[in-house]
């Protein structure tokens, strides 16, 4: 477990090196900054960096290491893929044949030593470093890949031409080569979708990065029919078919790192598209806060979850995370003592000890089938991927009544009209207020990069216009912005996190439900009991130096 400021407090204060009247002071004025206490007390020079280092090394009773000017060699990076050592903190060192020396950030958290462990074979050793140094680093990782994409692609670029036979040309070694280097370098970029997009004269190949899509490499008209035919081998698509789309799944294993490809390839007019989800295997469900609902937001949704029936719906747009919701709801639930049924479409990620079932139209497998049969399966939580018509929507109020747990997603704009939305389907007024707990609206925004988040003061203008469009007093909010640095690429931004307006069906509000008003009546009564609007909580991460003013608006102005 990472320390928390009362932990840091019993090591500094105990040391006897500042004392317990400094150290709140400092704590308090780090909260108000959004920074840890430790750069408090440091740049206020109470207590030196080194000093820390060795402090909070004794207290987890492992060595202390200082990375600084440290170069790690390149055999012993490789050991650790670099995905693995970003997720947990944990840069490899020096190696044997028997024992991995790791630098840590948190050498107490035995989940990441373990799976260390698992992964290399070696007894892991671990090591404190500090912040800073994990970062630095991490950034080693970074060999100029840009360099040797480019390199790569050029080198193998006319030699992947095709000449005869379709399928000889995607066996040959530079169509394979430029395939694994754009794989490569979307796993070192955190891209979440690979697009390979034919135009008249060239070929562009984009990544999604935080939600973001954007231009990588462009590629000589020629090329893009021995790539397309590669795909379309490892994922066992049909290589001759090119009127009708076609979907397929494959699973890379780079460096260790295990990565499921969910892939689409659409006719176009110039030729073939295709765009690849990549999904790690090795991605843990993310805790409640580590999606971003924290709070009173977060006790409504502890609570309402562990409900022994009802309904809980997540809703969005496509991209906003509601599946990842549901996956780290069902991390929460999955205990020995359920039994927990999904139908999804598709299944992204399998799930220990639970039954995972992926619709399938053709064959007669819709959603609707799908959840009548798991009811015969005595489960006590039912997860239903989307609720797409109305007798998906019958079946899952029923499931509801009858004592099971029923999670799933719909698309509206906001939490109220998803309630309106399940009435068009059908659904009864009684019944919808009688089942519904709950319902969370979210968007995704992108993250201020942790290693160049400044504070900045906004054009009183923008302060003004949000105060007035948005009846809030925007002034004592604080805001933060990401500057560019190497880690996030110069965009100040890295990874993503979820705003949410959450909408716990009280006494007042399933009255409302159940006489049918408007989603407006709706919002307005779960305003007056405490609900957050979604631009109120996208703010609260903006004063945190979570996120910026621009991605709040962006993802709320899409309504």
């Amino acid at each position: 477990m990472k320390l928390d400021v009362n932990a840091l407090k019993t090591i500094i204060v105990g040391s006897g090196k500042v004392t317990e009247a400094v150290f709140d002071a400092a704590a308090k004025n780090a909260e108000e900054l959004g920074k840890d206490v430790r750069e408090v007390l440091v740049f206020r020079g109470l207590i030196r960096q080194e000093d820390i280092n060795k402090l909070v090394a004794a207290f987890y009773n492992v060595p202390y290491l200082s990375l600084k000017h440290y170069k790690i060699p390149e055999e012993v990076m490789a050991v650790l893929p670099e995905r693995l050592a970003k997720t947990y903190r944990m840069v490899p060192i020096e190696r044997d044949s028997v024992k991995l020396k790791v630098a840590m950030e948190d050498p107490g958290n035995v989940e990441g030593i373990e799976f260390a462990k698992r992964h290399t074979g070696l007894d892991v050793i671990p090591h404190y470093a500090s912040h800073e140094d994990i970062a630095d680093a991490l950034n080693q990782y970074k060999r100029n890949i840009r360099e040797d994409f480019d390199k790569v692609i050029s080198e193998n670029l006319k030699k992947a031409r095709i000449e005869g036979n379709l399928l000889e040309a995607a066996e040959k070694l530079p169509v394979i080569k430029i395939l694994d280097t754009i794989f490569e370098y979307a796993i070192a970029e955190r891209a979440s979708d690979i697009h390979i997009e034919v135009h008249e004269k060239e070929v562009i190949v984009r990544f999604r990065v935080d939600g973001v899509l954007e231009d990588i490499v462009k590629l000589p008209r020629g090329v893009e029919e021995a790539l397309t035919a590669r795909i379309k081998i490892l994922s066992n698509l049909k290589l001759d078919e090119r009127r009708v789309p076609q979907d397929g799944r494959y699973k890379l294993d780079m460096s260790g790192d295990q990565v499921s490809l969910r892939i689409s390839i659409i006719p176009g007019f110039y030729g073939e598209n295709v765009v690849m989800r990549l999904l790690h295997e090795s991605d843990r469900p993310l805790s409640l806060e580590e999606l971003g609902i924290t709070g009173r937001n977060l006790g409504i949704v502890q609570s309402n979850i562990q409900r022994p029936h009802g309904m809980v719906l997540v809703t969005g747009p496509t991209g906003s995370g509601k599946t990842t919701t549901l996956y780290s709801v069902l991390n929460i639930l999955n205990t020995i003592k359920v039994k927990i049924c999904t139908i999804e479409d598709p299944i992204e990620y399998g799930v220990k000890r639970v039954t995972q079932i992926q619709i399938n139209p053709k064959a007669g497998l819709t959603f609707a089938a799908g959840l009548r049969a798991l009811l015969r399966h005595d489960p006590n939580i039912i997860m239903v991927g989307e609720i797409r018509d109305a007798e998906t929507a019958q079946i899952a109020v029923h499931a509801a009544l009858t004592g099971h747990l029923v999670l799933s997603t719909l698309h509206t704009n906001d939490a109220a009209g998803t309630i309106p939305r399940i009435l068009d389907m059908g659904v009864e007024g009684y019944l919808a207020a009688s089942t519904i707990n709950m319902v969370v609206a979210q968007r995704l925004v992108r993250k201020i990069c942790s290693q160049c988040g400044v504070e900045f003061t906004p054009e009183p203008q923008l302060v003004e216009k949000l105060s007035q469009d948005f009846h809030m007093n925007i002034e004592k909010y604080k805001f933060y912005k990401g500057v560019g640095c190497n880690e996030c690429r110069g965009t100040g931004f890295s990874g993503r996190i979820g705003i949410y307006e959450i909408l716990p069906v009280t006494e007042e509000i399933r009255k409302l439900v159940a006489t049918k008003v408007s989603s407006d009546m709706i919002a307005a009564r779960a305003h007056e009991e405490g609900m957050l609007s979604m631009f109120e909580d996208g703010m609260e991460k903006v004063n945190a130096g979570q996120t910026t003013i621009e991605e709040v608006l962006r993802v709320v102005q899409e309504e």
